[in-house]
């Protein structure tokens, strides 16, 4: 009884730190006590009756259904890869922790769900919070990240579905998000938020191999990278970076903890879309970056560089919007196009892929339901052509998936939930 008493005056602790705004820690402590210390009284007595309340079943434990729960039956899109080849479109999905993979030409203006060709989910897929996503048509493989959770990459056959084992994992540092593969150098970049760093790994690297080089240090600019395009036709890699700067130490399966380096304090900046050289290795400096007021970047996610065109599309988070780039632009250049308004169905962006060989602009919803499809050179409070969704049009969203924490404000009547 005494190690219950222990739970319950920490469980307070916790809430009262993600709520202590909201009303005072005395309150919590005080409930929490009394709770402990009226379980104990209550197991003491029924201990001397020998009988056994009906509310009993719910403080022991057991198989026992919630009162009711705030959970998404449906998938939530995030990242987004296109094969036009094989016509073929993969969308990962953090919710339920798995790969939708659909035909090219899916959706239209209906209602319905749009089903996909295949999804590969189950535990067997070790897929966790997957984000980002890329597809290599000439191996018939699809590559997938989990990000706030597994810290791998999970690769399957384009025939993979349901509860399927990856065909191979390769572990990487924790909060990696963003994928891009350059088939000709049989290469794979990977970015990563904490370390502020773009791995470089070997096309079929599994398991512990380390990347073959790292694009990392105060003078990258990298400052929370999401996005990755490895570019081969003009030898580039090209970053969307969320802003702001905050250094962690290393502390992957590779390399070693070193805890006497200088410590740099954090900083915040605007995001930012950097680019270097496809063969960048260390603390190198971008060779172009798009940043300042005037690129309207907020919360850049996903991007996609059309390079038969010379343009870099990216997913304004922040927004609701996706903004388009001229390859070349350098400094505090004005998006060439911007698809935003109500007309465009875009909430909470992602993803986005470009393809040029049909001529259209995918964007995957985080904000809803949602995948849209537009044409390649839209602009403005634009209607996407189709519309492929994972659940019916009147579904709501819950706006989370990794939620890690909960408390609930009396005051006010409300539970909190930190994403």
């Amino acid at each position: 009884m005494m190690l219950r008493k222990i739970l319950f005056v920490a469980a307070a602790l916790v809430l009262s730190y993600f709520v202590g705004s909201r009303f005072d820690f005395v309150p919590i402590l005080k409930t929490a006590t009394a709770l402990a210390q009226g379980q104990r009284s209550l197991s003491s007595r029924d201990s001397k009756s020998g009988s056994r309340p009906a509310a009993d079943a719910s403080i022991g434990g057991g198989d026992i259904a919630p009162i009711r729960a705030v959970a998404d039956p449906y998938p939530v899109f995030d990242g987004i890869a296109l094969d036009p080849a094989n016509n073929l479109v993969a969308i990962s999905d953090e919710n339920h922790h798995s790969l939708l993979v659909y035909d090219r030409a899916s959706g239209g203006k209906s209602d319905a769900v749009t089903e996909p060709r295949r999804r590969i989910m189950g535990a067997a897929t070790e897929m966790g919070f997957v984000a980002g996503v890329t597809m290599d048509p000439e191996h018939h493989e699809v590559y997938t990240v989990n990000n706030d959770s597994g810290d791998q990459v999970t690769v399957y056959s384009y025939q993979s579905d349901g509860n399927a084992v990856p065909a191979r994992r390769l572990f990487v540092p924790h909060q990696s998000w963003g994928l891009s593969l350059a088939l000709g150098r049989g290469e794979l970049a990977v970015t990563t938020q904490e370390l502020n760093a773009v791995e470089i790994y070997s096309r079929t690297a599994k398991d512990l191999t380390k990347p073959s080089r790292q694009i990392v240090g105060m003078d990258t600019g990298l400052e929370d990278p999401h996005g990755v395009v490895m570019d081969e036709r003009h030898n580039e890699i090209v970053v969307s970076n969320h802003g702001n700067w905050t250094q962690f130490r290393p502390y992957t399966n590779y390399d070693p903890l070193n805890l006497d380096q200088k410590y740099v304090p954090g900083r915040f900046d605007p995001a930012s879309i950097t680019v270097y050289p496809i063969t960048a290795n260390g603390n190198v400096k971008p060779e172009r970056t798009i940043q300042g007021a005037h690129t309207a970047l907020n919360w850049a996610m996903g991007i996609d560089v059309d390079a038969q065109h010379d343009e870099i599309a990216v997913a304004n988070y922040g927004d609701d919007s996706v903004l388009v780039f001229k390859r070349d632009d350098n400094g505090d250049a004005a998006p060439i196009r911007r698809i935003y308004g109500p007309n465009t169905h875009i909430v909470g962006p992602v993803g986005v892929a470009v393809d040029t060989k049909n001529n259209e602009l995918w964007v995957a919803n985080y904000g809803d339901h949602t995948a849209l499809v537009f044409s390649r050179t839209d602009s403005g409070n634009v209607a996407p052509k189709r519309i492929v969704r994972n659940a019916p049009a009147e579904a709501a969203t819950c706006g989370f998936t990794n939620a890690s924490a909960a408390a609930y404000d009396p005051k006010r009547g409300e539970i909190l939930v930190p994403n």
